[in-house]
């Protein structure tokens, strides 16, 4: 719900007025007069903005002129507890009275009080430096995207930011990209600034240190330590413990005798220690039980082996021999050397439960996951790698984990978890320091490619960028990072720089991606260039011929195909649009790419025959994608697809209009007023209630009708029982007691009638698992809750519980759309943007979309913030409209006209209704 900006306290407000009435008679302390001062006076007392302080207490710049005096950044020493001095009253009513909101903003955001700075800044305008200064409040809250989209803003209006450069290093250290980072503060030392820029410069050079890779050292001593060649040194030994651990189990199968086994017994004892083991002490000991006569000669053959990747009377055999032998660690050792365990893997992780050290289980549990990957097995594989990780948790051997997460998060990359693939993508990227062989580069593609998913696109460009800084000369990566950026461009509708990614990205002779591919079909629409638009054909005939793709790949490479020559041959698009939908119709549904090739097709299908004018086929594809029957009156059925857009509608009579427009020249917003004409809207004013039938990302947007007519959003439901008949059985959720952590302002307490029947959830009893299970037998649920939009744990909005015993307090769309509403309840969310979904093209994800698919009748859900002290009033009038059997659509119309009437900007416009 909304959360109202704070002011000053009691006390300080009236400490204010007593000021201003001693100094100049009354005078009322107004808070965010109008005026957007940019300037400061030209005298203000040092104390204002602690300009004559030792140090600084932020380490961000703020923009104001006087509060960016440069200090040393360190802790405070003087006021309680080291706390910075207040401002001084004085000052602060004095700007009060002038409207100086960004002084006031620069006053607390100086001490580090972003909580009292952000109401200020909130009606400061826009502008580089208030961008710049709301980056320090989004900094703090570690909403990394949000901040470094505003720095973009302020630097692309104006390049040479001084206080934008400054705070975008920060913003890029905390993500640790150390390049960019670094680029960012040696620009600004560029700039020559008194003081800032001997520190921007010291900042540069420690963040270049970091990029120094001494992996080639590391890497000779380890491969010397295999052979038997020497020794490691103790520092070395615990800076690459996961590397060394690795040679050493090499070092124990090469050994030729058992005294050269006690010669690594030190640093065996040295590792166990450090991971709080004792399997490689465990191993020797193995080892050095076996006999030398039959082992030495095997030995000798593994450490050959291993320096040439052969085998005297080769492999097959040798693994014969070490099998009857019993030399089940040189067995081991030669399948995982010669990456042959997946031949072998009932028998590899038969010896690994054997032997029972975490290393090698880990090992088998990834081979079995990787095994189901290429069965096309994503949820076994999951299971297994899940398994993996729980495991790493309790044996945190960062060489074998790092591998395990970065493949499950790759795994959630595939079946579009977002959220999930994240999670596991920066954990395998930053959960393990100093304990992996691993290039950060894929990481740091895969979190790049999840963000532009997000559509958080300055995040997205600098995870790929520092992929790119960090490689220059690598051409896969050159391709891969411009054309995620022409992608990224033809979003915004910037074809002239899309096309130039893309030749930068054709520019590597590397195979094309799907993302360079996509965009090059776009832009054979938009911008046609013939050398571009033959690169696209051959291509994706390249990676057909060369078998380099995935069949939910195969499914999109058919689509884009189609989508090209669609505009060129109808016929012949349609028919690769039908066998994409074909192919994609044999993967399993967690497949995203088919999910996207058959939505993607679908969705061109209906556009060709809009721009034809054939509106009874495209009503047709419409139902054919939902797989059911549309209402054939009173309907809205709309698409989008870049610039272009098609709208269809039904009167009551059945009669059909249409309208196709390709001229959109920039993004669709949240709210898409006016998108509909005035001349398809006019036949529904006679319809009781109007049906919209929106393919994503138009789904669940507000404004799509106007708000004097009744509509709603039309979900096809999976058929379930049917409800039992009986009282109405109420469950509401109020009085959450939200994590502190969250720093949320506290609702009102709940007030709602508790007639018979009713099951209130409230404080520590309001958590995710009671209502999952309680909401299950409901025929009403009415949640009073905060809202949130935090793409780390959902790529829809939220809602906000009292946490569990594991600290979970999220409600999520996917946990709600595993369930099974028996009673098709009615669904009332009174919370902050609880409509708002995934800014997905392939499919509707929200949590209305996921009740309306667990089994509720019909959701209501706002796209905007509800403010706590009208939520109430609002949902219960249209609850009771409904209950008196009123349709959910006219009931909502009817009290949000109400409302429009006293405020025409009320909130309630946004509130929707699905059904």
């Amino acid at each position: 719900m909304e959360d109202k900006p704070r002011s000053w306290s009691p006390w300080q407000r009236r400490a204010v007025l007593m000021v201003l009435a001693a100094a100049a008679g009354v005078v009322a302390a107004t808070v965010g007069l109008p005026s957007l001062r940019s300037t400061a006076r030209e005298s203000v007392p040092p104390a204002l903005f602690l300009a004559n302080a030792p140090t600084r207490a932020i380490e961000a710049r703020v923009s104001y002129p006087g509060a960016d005096v440069h200090r040393p950044y360190g802790p405070m020493r003087s006021g309680d507890a080291g706390a910075p001095p207040p401002a001084p009253l004085r000052e602060l009513a004095r700007m009060e009275a002038e409207g100086d909101v960004r002084g006031l903003a620069a006053a607390y955001l100086v001490r580090g009080n972003m909580q009292l700075a952000a109401p200020y800044l909130a009606k400061a305008g826009d502008s580089p430096d208030v961008a710049s200064d709301k980056a320090v409040l989004a900094l703090d809250r570690r909403d990394s995207a949000k901040a470094l989209e505003l720095l973009e803003g302020a630097l692309k209006a104006d390049p040479k930011h001084a206080q934008a450069l400054w705070n975008r290093g920060l913003v890029l250290k905390e993500l640790e990209l150390w390049a960019l980072a670094a680029q960012s503060f040696e620009a600004v030392a560029a700039l020559g600034e008194h003081g800032w820029a001997g520190e921007a410069r010291a900042r540069a050079e420690s963040l270049r240190g970091r990029l120094v890779d001494h992996w080639r050292e590391y890497w000779d001593v380890s491969e010397a330590l295999a052979t038997g060649e020497s020794g490691v040194a103790p520092e070395m030994l615990q800076s690459r413990p996961g590397l060394f651990r690795a040679s050493l189990y090499e070092a124990i199968r090469a050994a030729p005798s058992e005294e050269r086994l006690k010669a690594l017994w030190p640093l065996a004892e040295a590792l166990d220690v450090r991971y709080g083991e004792s399997s490689l002490r465990d191993a020797i000991r193995w080892a050095e039980a076996r006999d030398f006569r039959r082992r030495g000669p095997l030995a000798a053959r593994y450490l050959e082996l291993h320096r040439t990747h052969t085998v005297a009377g080769g492999l097959p055999a040798y693994l014969e021999a070490l099998s009857q032998a019993g030399e089940r660690d040189l067995y081991m050792g030669a399948l995982l050397r010669e990456r042959k365990v997946q031949e072998h893997l009932d028998s590899f992780a038969e010896l690994a439960a054997q032997v029972g050290d975490p290393w090698f289980l880990l090992i088998a549990e990834y081979e079995r996951a990787l095994a189901a990957i290429n069965r096309g097995e994503f949820l076994q594989a999951e299971q297994f790698l899940l398994h993996a990780v729980e495991r790493c948790k309790a044996h945190p051997i960062g060489y074998r984990c790092i591998p395990i997460e970065s493949q499950l998060g790759d795994l959630y990359r595939q079946l579009h978890r977002l959220p999930e693939s994240n999670q596991h993508t920066l954990a395998a990227l930053k959960g393990y320091p100093g304990d992996s062989r691993w290039s950060e580069t894929q990481h740091l593609l895969q979190l790049g490619q999840n963000a532009r998913y997000l559509e958080d696109v300055a995040l997205a460009r600098a995870y790929l960028e520092e992929a790119l800084v960090r490689n220059p000369e690598d051409c896969r990566i050159r391709h891969f990072v411009r054309a995620n950026d022409a992608l990224a461009f033809m979003g915004r509708f910037a074809a002239t720089e899309a096309r130039a990614s893309m030749a930068q990205a054709l520019a590597c002779k590397e195979p094309l991606s799907m993302a360079g591919a996509k965009t090059l079909a776009d832009l054979a629409r938009v911008l046609p260039d013939a050398e571009q638009d033959q690169r696209l054909l051959e291509g994706l005939a390249a990676r057909r011929s060369q078998g380099q793709l995935s069949p939910g790949e195969l499914a999109l490479a058919t689509h884009i195909e189609g989508r090209f020559y669609v505009e060129r041959e109808r016929a012949r698009g349609e028919e690769l649009f039908r066998r994409a939908i074909a192919l994609a119709r044999e993967l399993p549904r967690y497949n995203v790419d088919a999910r996207k090739a058959r939505a993607f097709s679908y969705a061109s299908l209906i556009l060709a025959a809009g721009k034809a004018g054939e509106f009874e086929r495209a009503l047709a594809l419409f139902g054919e994608e939902l797989g059911g029957e549309i209402p054939r009156k009173c309907v809205v059925a709309v698409t989008v697809d870049e610039e272009r857009t098609f709208i269809l509608t039904l009167g009551p009579d059945g009669r059909t209009w249409g309208h196709y427009d390709a001229s959109r020249a920039t993004p669709l917003g949240e709210d898409v007023r006016g998108l509909v004409p005035e001349a398809l809207v006019a036949p529904l004013r006679a319809c009781e209630r109007v049906h919209v039938v929106a393919r994503p990302p138009l789904h669940g947007r507000a404004g799509l009708l106007p708000a004097d007519l009744a509509w709603s959003y039309y979900v096809l439901r999976p058929a379930l029982p049917t409800p039992t008949s009986g009282p109405v059985r109420r469950l509401v959720i109020a009085d959450v007691a939200a994590p502190k952590a969250l720093e949320l302002p506290s609702l009102n307490a709940w007030d709602g009638a508790t007639e018979e029947g009713t099951t209130l959830l409230s404080g520590t009893q309001a958590t995710p698992s009671r209502m999952l299970e309680a909401m299950e037998s409901a025929t009403e649920v009415e949640v009073h809750a905060h809202g949130l939009v935090n793409p780390n744990l959902s790529e829809a909005s939220l809602l906000v519980l009292s946490p569990e015993e594991g600290g979970r307090y999220a409600l999520t769309a996917g946990e709600v759309q595993s369930r099974r509403l028996r009673e098709h309840p009615l669904v009332l969310l009174a919370a902050c943007k609880a409509a708002h979904g995934a800014p997905w093209m392939h499919e509707r994800f929200s949590l209305p979309v996921a009740f309306i698919e667990a089994g509720a009748r019909t959701v209501l859900a706002a796209t905007v913030d509800v403010p706590d002290a009208q939520a109430g009033a609002f949902f219960n009038a249209v609850r009771e409209r409904i209950r008196s059997g009123v349709n959910a659509a006219i009931a909502v119309r009817d009290v949000r006209m109400e409302w429009m009437t006293r405020d025409p900007e009320s909130w309630v416009h946004a509130v929707l209704v699905f059904d």
